[in-house]
């Protein structure tokens, strides 16, 4: 397997508007080398870094061991553009492709794969096969462009990110990645409290369940799943199995193996989180996010020198990074260097004073230090922001300054309404940050993480959770329902109209449709675990049930469902039979 690095392309000085072309190029060129079995790419991050800190190119031999280098710029010409390439062996600094092609901005992605073939022509003798089949040219130039706003991660980057992904959909409707980095943008927006949670996160749902219906072999769909069921649903075995699938799907996703030192986290399984990370940072170098993680597991591991090492190795990445300096700030209070802990959290006020956490970590540890005065002090500044109040990021910022003031009482008002909003990233830091230590006997606690489904107690029923599908009820109307059939757990029949009841989230929903129990027998016959009970009724038996009743008549049980569901006469032995076989 021969390694190539692709430098981000350089943009002509007088088209600073185009500045996303540099990194769509760059995103679009590891995309088409990641098809080739015998070619590979350093990651994006590397890239990035050695734009900003350029290095003589046998050094980048040594440092990164890549065996090819690419590098470029866009230039504005009379009737369009023209992308100039040059590809050099690292070995012996020696140019061995250059290379020009012209192209027009409304399809800048076209000379990029004749571009990779020419390499792969000069590398290894032969061209790349690119499999086209539902993407077009313009769709995937826009959803590139959405990307590049993505990667950063603020509120305005993202409703930006979602403009060019909406257009990108508009242009191919079949096009499978921009759904789901609709969804992941909604996530974030709901996981970091940019806008309020709970319809964020319906949003991310509906796209990813488009995502998984237009193409279900794409590893990138199955993360965004489960990030929702982490940070939405809390269905922690849920986002395991799908993030087992994306793995399956592609071995060295990223994202997957960051989704999965997560879900670790929210298990308190450290450990394993930590395995994860580090194969995310083997795999991407010079990522921030990748490092930050690092860091936070071993604080919440307590390993705070070892914290510290991560941290002064990510600031040689950025040493401007506040998200490394706030982490320094946590490692430093958690050693008893107040002091310390306090000129970070200022620092990074100082940079960002309209950041809540900035403010609570810093209002936390000066009452840690008696200094009650300046803690008040910046509540008050906090409470004065011009956030919205129903996003939860105000009340769990809140309640970490209640915490260091010592009133438990407000402590656990704040962090139930943030829990009740749903702020995604906060029951994950309840299970692991030190932080509340204090208070992790306390029954008010305990309560919340049962709340979160992160309580060491459980159901002694273990469903066998498979990787998220989806399913389109059609009605005799233009009415449809698409839902994982996994989550459906009854559809009760009257007349002409069916209705279903199915779990979201920690919520039983229902909808009613026009059609009778035949037709909604015949779309379903393909899940064996859906299957009809008695004339009126189908139950799906991969749920916790049992049957109760006698000789004159018998049920299905639940502590989840509202209602017994009958069970005909004639099945009841059957069923009793088959239900134990699904437990085992």
């Amino acid at each position: 397997m021969k390694k190539v690095l692709i430098l981000p392309f350089h943009i002509e000085y007088k088209l600073n508007e185009l500045d996303y072309l540099s990194e769509g190029i760059l995103e679009e060129l590891i995309y088409l080398f990641s098809t080739s079995e015998g070619l590979e790419t350093s990651p994006r991050s590397t890239s990035l870094y050695l734009k900003n800190n350029p290095i003589p190119l046998n050094e980048i031999k040594e440092r990164f061991n890549v065996e090819f280098l690419v590098e470029g710029n866009v230039k504005y010409r009379d009737d369009g553009y023209q992308i100039s390439t040059r590809l050099f062996n690292t070995s012996n600094e020696e140019l061995i492709l250059n290379t020009q092609y012209d192209f027009q901005l409304d399809n800048w992605t076209q000379p990029l794969e004749k571009l990779v073939n020419d390499i792969s022509l000069k590398i290894q003798g032969n061209p790349i096969s690119i499999n086209r089949s539902k993407d077009t040219s313009q769709a995937k130039e826009l959803y590139l462009r959405g990307l590049y706003h993505w990667h950063r991660y603020s509120h305005d980057e993202m409703l930006l990110a979602i403009g060019f992904f909406r257009r990108s959909i508009k242009e191919n409707e079949l096009f499978a990645l921009p759904y789901a980095a609709m969804a992941d943008c909604y996530t974030i927006i709901g996981t970091m409290g940019f806008e309020p949670p709970i319809p964020a996160f319906n949003r991310a749902r509906e796209f990813v369940n488009k995502a998984l219906k237009l193409n279900n072999k794409r590893s990138e769909s199955y993360v965004s799943g489960a990030f929702i069921d982490m940070f939405y649903n809390r269905d922690f075995p849920q986002a395991k199995a799908n993030l087992n699938q994306a793995i399956r799907l592609s071995k060295d996703n990223l994202k997957a193996h960051h989704a999965l030192a997560m879900y670790y986290i929210h298990k308190g399984d450290y450990p394993k989180a930590e395995k994860h990370t580090t194969i995310t940072i083997k795999l991407d170098p010079l990522a921030l996010p990748h490092y930050t993680m690092m860091i936070r597991i071993q604080i919440y591991q307590k390993k705070f020198q070892l914290a510290l090492d991560y941290v002064d190795a990510a600031l040689n990445i950025d040493e401007k990074s506040l998200a490394l300096i706030e982490l320094r700030g946590y490692i430093n209070m958690f050693s008893g260097s107040i002091e310390s802990a306090i000129e970070d959290f200022t620092n990074c006020k100082e940079k960002d004073n309209k950041n809540p956490m900035y403010l609570a970590n810093l209002a936390y540890t000066y009452s840690k230090a008696n200094f009650y005065v300046e803690s008040r002090e910046i509540e008050l500044q906090l409470r004065l922001l011009d956030n919205r109040k129903d996003t939860g990021i105000t009340d769990y910022a809140l309640a970490i300054i209640k915490l260091g003031q010592g009133d438990l009482k407000a402590f656990f008002s704040h962090t139930n309404k943030a829990i009740d909003i749903n702020l995604g990233l906060y029951p994950g830091e309840l299970v692991g940050n030190p932080i509340y230590d204090e208070v992790r006997e306390d029954t008010r606690f305990q309560s919340i993480l049962m709340h979160c489904n992160l309580s060491d107690v459980s159901s002694k029923y273990k469903k066998s959770m498979k990787p998220s599908t989806v399913i389109t009820i059609l009605s005799q109307t233009s009415d449809t329902l698409s839902i994982d059939p996994q989550n459906l757990f009854y559809i009760e029949a009257s007349d002409n109209y069916c209705t279903v009841y199915w779990l979201e989230g920690e919520s039983l929903k229902n909808k009613m449709l026009r059609l009778t129990l035949k037709r909604m027998q015949k779309q379903l016959s393909v899940f064996e675990y859906i299957t009809q009970c008695h004339k009126s009724f189908m139950i799906n038996l991969d749920q916790e049930l049992s049957i109760t009743g006698n000789a004159r008549g018998h049920f299905f049980e639940s502590p989840h469902l509202p209602v017994r569901i009958p069970i005909s006469r004639s099945k009841a032995s059957a069923f009793k039979k088959q239900l134990a076989v699904v437990k085992e």
